[in-house]
């Protein structure tokens, strides 16, 4: 039973929508220039926030210099 339960989900199409569409969904071109010149900068600037804010961090105290006790 299981078995054939099971084979006959499997002949089941997973695509039940209406038939495809003549005209595509998606632009055909691509994102242009000015696109990947604002994703660079918005990029660039997170990487340099990140930076600040790592540099912000409380610096480790130097130890006093070691004095010769003989």
């Amino acid at each position: 039973m299981t078995l054939e339960l099971l084979t006959w989900l499997w002949s089941l199409p997973l695509d039940v929508t209406a038939s495809p569409r003549s005209a595509p969904v998606y632009p055909t071109q691509g994102q242009g220039f000015a696109a990947y010149l604002v994703g660079g900068f918005f990029g660039m600037g997170i990487l340099m926030l990140a930076m600040f804010l790592l540099s912000l961090k409380p610096k480790r105290a130097q130890p006093p210099p070691a004095t010769k006790n003989d």
